[in-house]
């Protein structure tokens, strides 16, 4: 057997169109730069992709990525990465999946598979130590995934991509399998079936892959293990119940999706939680290897059958999602979709989309939650296309810009929604909200920080942005050395700094000195066995910088197709609201967290990355990107900045808060405007990112309130975000109105336009009461002719109840 130190660098090129194939060699600044893995493919679809390109013509590339740490015997490093134009979304997805494909095509010698074109007929590449071929699949074709590997795997020593029939039609939430894992999201079997590709077939163990520093790869390895035995989570929760322990967090911490996520917890949670399904189905760990946490688990059902158990996101989506709770038929349906080749957790938010559009009267359907009856039926429909299974194939986003429901299409950038509700745990809801394929839990995964160790207070947004971004850039680079997400459960919390220091100074830490709690972590054991495979120098803050390059590489791809701060949102659903189970009916006060992140990460105002920040991590634009060039005037001010204009300010908008509440007892124009806004609503004037704020609202009596400045306990109708403190402070000193701060876009509005024009005019009409003509003429567009007597009484009894509170 040959011996590969480090990585081979070897990637091979495909045309299907020409049916050329060639090999070349990974540069070397680009592999310090961009690791391996999801790195080294986004850079080298970078360099090869042009914007615009349809994903399902020949012109899209697929890359497969090995990862560097792969074959080394390093814990929980058999992943591999995929990657691609998604025909869902149309921007970059990135997947990644643990099954055998990635260990038999590295140790076949190579590092990466690019791929390009569109094959006449369906094909399926083979490859081994000796090359690459492309073969004939019209025997193959029409297969599901498990007969087409079983076909072209019959003795079982080689490792295959195969998609089933919903990637050979198409179908935009179709799936790659490769054993019992899947590169699940985004589309990727689609463009698999768009360029008649069937599967990839790789045979190894021609090679064997050695560290380049043997000694501190021991050593690293040593430690790797030890912190992965000591994790709770790692060690215990996942070994035993795999994802299925979610389900108890997550019903527990009121983020379990239900009926479509209507609400956030069940009393039927237990039938399907990870205790219940390893005593039902006598569950032992079935999972990718080499591994030593063994998320994954097989069971024995109800047929006598042995097979896997579902992981959390098929289990949430197509069950509690559902209104099911029967863990027999969700674990059909899981199989059925595996079979098929379609992502779990997309099919599980069009079938829930459905049955609410259905009660809606949106369309005609006979699903229904809680009703297993036409699930499998309709899953079999999607993957063929065949009658208004063709639309659901298409994902939510179309399906709700045909028919209506968009609030409740549960879909960010297009992609489904995993299975955690972000209203329970607001970082989350940023997290998804900017994550760059879509909705993704696993770009930052804050809602284990929120909801199951309790570090971070889930329902404040202070500190959330920092956090999404340390993450993000940490996932960027775990997902290119390539090691499974998982691990950092235990290389982040189990170091000494972290592990011995008590919980409640770590929650003060992270709360309010996120940037000192991040500077404090000890994640050195990824960079050092980087390190000791490759022999190239890399510490943990260099490693977490290579993780923004990858990050903000991504970001500018997907802005180049036109992504923007209007599609860095949360389903209406979330912003709008509440759940049955959180009495204070709490929605996501996105908008301030999402200031706070673009501050961090250098974008401006609508989320496009600027030059600094391209240039400060080392990226070579390759399109011109043009932000609205009026958000360009205003730059985000760091959070804490600016002191005595903050002070200013809050004095200002508790001023006017109490003077709006004043002037609907006083005045009349003022009291007739509010009357035309229904019982209950509230709106808040803020400063972003996160300035000084204030909060009116008509109670259910019918009398105007000033709520304070909590903008983050309420549910808010409408917001209007001043976008910067400068511009706070023209209308503040009274250099421009209002309307004309809206119509220069220094103030944005989040709610219902004519609710926001009601109160645009009291404010213009309370600044009369509440100035000097000279300022108030220019602080609005008109100042009205009043009798003497009525403005100098109105202003006086205005004045005492504002300082009064009466």
């Amino acid at each position: 057997m040959k011996t590969i130190v480090g990585t081979s660098n070897r990637i091979v090129e495909i045309d299907l169109t020409s049916g050329s194939i060639s090999e070349f060699q990974v540069d070397a600044d680009d592999r310090k730069n961009f690791l391996g893995g999801k790195g080294l493919g986004l850079k080298l679809l970078y360099d090869r992709m042009e914007r615009g390109i349809d994903p399902l013509k020949e012109k899209n590339y697929l890359a497969f990525m090995m990862g560097v740490l792969m074959g080394t015997g390093a814990p929980c490093t058999g992943r591999f990465s995929a990657l691609t134009k998604s025909p869902l979304t149309g921007i970059m997805v990135h997947s990644s999946c643990g099954g055998p494909f990635g260990m038999a095509y590295k140790t076949a010698g190579y590092d990466g598979l690019l791929i390009t074109g569109k094959a006449s007929s369906p094909v399926f590449i083979a490859i081994d130590a000796d090359g690459v071929s492309i073969e004939d699949a019209a025997d193959y074709w029409g297969l599901d995934t498990h007969e087409t590997q079983q076909h072209l795997n019959p003795d079982g020593k080689s490792g295959v991509l195969a998609i089933g029939p919903a990637g050979e039609n198409q179908v935009r939430i179709a799936n790659v399998a490769s054993g019992h894992r899947f590169l699940g999201r985004g589309g990727l079997g689609a463009v698999m079936g768009s360029k008649n590709l069937k599967a990839i077939v790789a045979r190894g163990k021609a090679y064997k892959i050695v560290p380049s520093n043997s000694k501190l790869f021991a050593k690293a390895k040593k430690r790797a293990a030890r912190y992965i035995e000591k994790n709770p989570v790692t060690s215990k929760d996942y070994r035993q119940y795999g994802t299925s322990s979610h389900v108890n967090w997550c019903n527990d911490g009121g983020i379990l999706p239900v009926n479509n996520f209507r609400e956030g917890s069940h009393p039927r949670a237990d039938s399907i939680s990870g205790e219940e399904l390893r005593q039902r189905y006598n569950a032992r760990p079935s999972t990718c290897k080499p591994c030593s946490i063994m998320c994954g688990h097989k069971g024995t059902h109800a047929d006598g059958s042995v097979h896997q158990i579902p992981e959390y996101e098929s289990i949430g989506l197509l069950g509690p999602n559902l209104g099911i709770f029967d863990p027999d038929q969700i674990t059909a349906f899981s199989d059925r979709c595996g079979q098929l080749g379609m992502d779990t957790i997309s099919a599980g938010a069009v079938l829930a989309w459905c049955m609410e559009a259905g009660e809606k009267g949106l369309i005609a359907t006979d699903l229904k939650f809680g009703r297993e009856a036409g699930v499998l039926e309709a899953l079999d429909d999607m993957a063929h296309r065949r009658g208004f299974g063709s639309e659901m194939a298409d994902g939510t986003r179309r399906l709700s810009e045909t028919y209506g429901g968009t609030d409740f299409a549960i879909q960010i950038k297009g992609l489904e929604m995993p299975a955690y509700d972000p209203r329970g745990a607001w970082g989350q809801g940023l997290a998804y909200a900017v994550a760059n394929r879509g909705a993704c839990h696993l770009s930052a995964t804050t809602f284990a920080l929120e909801v199951a160790f309790g570090f971070l207070n889930p329902y404040t947004i202070r500190a959330k942005a920092r956090f999404v971004k340390f993450f993000e850039n940490l996932y960027a680079a775990v997902n290119s050395l390539h090691t499974c997400q998982f691990t950092s459960y235990a290389y982040v919390l189990e170091p000494p700094i972290v592990k011995y220091t008590p919980k409640f100074l770590l929650r003060l830490f992270m709360q309010f000195l996120p940037a000192m709690a991040i500077l404090l972590m000890d994640i050195s054991i990824f960079s050092k066995l980087w390190r000791s495979v490759t022999g190239l120098r890399l510490n943990q803050w260099q490693m977490l910088k290579a993780g923004a390059r990858i990050h903000v590489l991504e970001r500018y791809m997907n802005t180049a197709e036109g992504i923007s701060r209007k599609d860095d949102t949360l389903p209406g659903r979330f912003l709008k609201e509440g759940r049955g189970c959180d009495a204070r009916q709490r929605t996501v006060p996105l908008q301030p967290m999402l200031d706070a992140y673009y501050r961090l990460r250098g974008y401006d105002f609508q989320g496009i990355p600027s030059q600094n920040c391209l240039k400060r991590l080392g990226i070579e634009p390759k399109w011109e990107l043009s932000s609205d060039e009026r958000a360009l005037l205003f730059k985000m001010v760091s959070p804490g900045g600016k002191p005595v204009k903050r002070l200013y300010l809050a004095i200002m908008l508790w001023f006017v808060g109490r003077a709006i509440q004043a002037a609907a007892r006083v005045d009349k124009t003022v009291g007739e405007a509010f009357n035309s806004l229904p019982d209950g609503f509230t709106f808040a004037l803020t400063v972003a990112p996160d300035g000084p704020a204030m909060v009116v609202g008509k109670d259910r009596n019918g009398k105007v309130r000033y709520l304070g400045a909590d903008t983050q306990s309420r549910l808010i109708d409408m917001r209007m975000t001043i976008k910067n403190i400068e511009a706070a402070m023209l209308l503040f000193t009274f250099q421009e109105p209002t309307a004309l701060a809206v119509a220069r876009d220094r103030l944005v509005v989040d709610g219902d336009i004519p609710a926001a024009c009601t109160v645009v005019r009291v404010l213009d009409r309370v600044e009369v009461f509440l100035l000097p003509k000279i300022l108030a003429s220019l602080a609005v567009r008109r100042y009205p002719r009043w009798p003497f007597f009525r403005k100098i009484m109105g202003r006086v009894l205005i004045y005492l109840r504002t300082v009064t509170g009466l």
